[in-house]
């Protein structure tokens, strides 16, 4: 590849590729914290798979992650 003023292109897409993916883990966990505390203030009977789902989506969020980590 050819650098750009000295700088690596591929190296700086990588880099905020990770940026971007650490901001959507951030934005995972919100949601399972936000999903915690809906279902401790309201009882509507379907609490447990939206948490389920939560999590699920949270645990794909951390492995897309580490998945990029190792891969770029």
């Amino acid at each position: 590849m050819i650098p750009v003023l000295g700088i690596q292109v591929w190296i700086i897409v990588k880099i905020a590729a990770l940026i971007l993916l650490g901001i959507y883990l951030i934005f995972a966990w919100v949601i399972v914290r936000q999903v915690r505390l809906m279902t401790s203030t309201l009882q509507l009977g379907f609490e447990a798979p939206v948490k389920f789902l939560s999590y699920i989506h949270m645990a794909f969020a951390i492995f897309v992650f580490l998945s990029a980590l190792i891969i770029l």
